[in-house]
């Protein structure tokens, strides 16, 4: 039997009756970032969360791309590091303790001067904390009353912040130059990208008891210790590195469950590439472009060539997504995804969750309608094959909406660490693909109506 075989564990595993054990080889890369940055000691505060370690944006726009530089340390970027790649961070992290609590008194400098300037525009800790560093590294820590050099970073970062978001970005990227660079930062990105080794099995059956039942509050406490410990698992990021690989077996076919038009997947491209809509298909523009549609607030986003930067190594990342969390809740809700049929009541689901959506699906009063108009073989209008279509294969539409509900949360480092959460999100985008049904059913009959 391959080791990507699924284990046959019970249909309504649940918290109550096991609690995976998790055997951790290594050191999750978020504790190793929080005891270097503990070990820093003061001068760090506004660097800093509530509880002492860093804030999420100090590790996403400091630490890993400059401090641990990512790009050029591979190694450093898995969810589960070995000993010595941890004591290596965390030389590497409290080293830079220095240059750190420079960047953090920049940024005070920085923030006063924003607020001389009456600058409303934009997330300051976005925008300023790489350059708080590059200044500390360049500078050392500021000067008293240094303000010019303030007000030229300032004017340096804001101006042409007004212009149309989209407008700017396909300016940007008219240039081959600028082309050309993010193809080679493309193409190391991904060859930075490498399976390790991995048993699913394990890691199939913590899934197990995150899907299932949880009937008591000691229940609810377990399940949310197994996310926990799913969330730190390497084996999300590896199934999303072996989806690459020609020869690798993989439980799902990313073909047949939507997430790609090709199997293995392709490299993306920088702009341009695959006509199709399916998400891992996406050239980097066009995830871009999506992000700054979606965007309610435009200015909380990086610039337009960082986010081009960001969005590279995001669109190189194992299943399109960079943080862990993310990697881990698209697994679970592939999980979810192939168990549902809502059209085929002989399908069962050995998940408690997949099953509470089924029978849901199975239970709108479109789906009831489709049902029986495939059994009596009558025509079916255009617009109703479509959502009959999406029925039929339902883990498409529904890994769709999943992934771009996390390129979402990724994108805004939004969290998915919380298992009530993450099961909500796994329901709510059921809800978002029925509603997307019966929004195309209302307008097919609007149509007939008028005609």
């Amino acid at each position: 039997m391959s080791v990507f075989s699924k284990c046959p564990y019970p249909v309504d595993m649940s918290a109550d009756s096991q609690v995976a054990t998790v055997v951790a080889v290594g050191h999750p890369r978020r504790a190793v970032i929080d005891r270097a940055w503990r070990a820093i000691g003061p001068g760090v505060e506004v660097l800093s969360s509530d509880d002492g370690g860093p804030l999420s944006r100090t590790v996403k726009r400091i630490i890993d791309p400059l401090v641990l530089r990512l790009r050029s340390n591979p190694q450093y970027s898995a969810p589960v590091v070995d000993p010595d790649t941890a004591s290596a961070m965390h030389d590497l992290i409290v080293n830079n303790g220095t240059q750190l609590c420079a960047a953090a008194a920049w940024f005070g400098v920085l923030k006063l001067e924003r607020r001389r300037q009456r600058i409303r525009s934009g997330n300051a800790q976005e925008l300023y904390f790489p350059v708080c560093f590059e200044l500390a590294v360049t500078k050392g820590a500021p000067a008293p009353q240094d303000r010019e050099t303030a007000a030229t970073v300032l004017h340096d970062i804001h101006q042409g912040r007004d212009r149309t978001a989209i407008e700017v970005l396909h300016e940007y990227v008219a240039d081959p130059d600028v082309v050309v660079t993010l193809a080679a930062q493309l193409d190391r990105s991904w060859r930075d990208v490498q399976p390790g080794n991995t048993v699913i099995d394990p890691f199939l059956a913590e899934l197990g008891t995150v899907l299932g039942p949880a009937t008591s509050h000691r229940a609810a406490t377990a399940r949310q210790r197994v996310w926990s410990a799913v969330i730190a698992d390497a084996t999300p990021y590896n199934l999303g590195a072996l989806a690459r690989v020609e020869s690798a077996e993989l439980p799902w076919s990313i073909v047949k469950i939507g997430l790609s038009s090709f199997a293995p997947q392709p490299r993306p491209e920088v702009r341009g590439g695959s006509d199709g809509d399916r998400p891992l298909d996406r050239s980097v523009v066009d995830r871009v472009r999506a992000t700054l549609r979606r965007a309610l607030d435009r200015d909380a986003l990086p610039d337009i060539p960082l986010l081009c930067e960001e969005e590279v190594d995001r669109a190189c990342a194992p299943w399109g997504l960079l943080a862990e969390d993310k990697q881990a809740t698209l697994v679970a809700g592939i999980e979810v995804a192939v168990e549902l049929a809502p059209l085929d009541r002989s399908v069962s689901s050995r998940h408690a969750l997949a099953a509470q959506i089924q029978a849901r699906l199975r239970k709108e009063a479109y789906v009831l309608h489709a049902r029986r108009y495939l059994a009596e073989g009558g025509p079916i209008h255009p617009r109703q094959r479509q959502v009959v279509d999406d029925l039929a294969a339902y883990p498409q539409p529904y890994l769709s909406r999943l992934w771009a509900r996390l390129h979402g949360r990724d994108v805004w480092q939004e969290p998915c660490d919380d298992v009530d959460d993450v099961r909500s999100l796994l329901e709510g985008v059921a809800r978002s693909v029925s509603l997307d049904h019966r929004q195309r059913i209302k307008a097919m009959l609007e149509l007939q109506v008028a005609g």
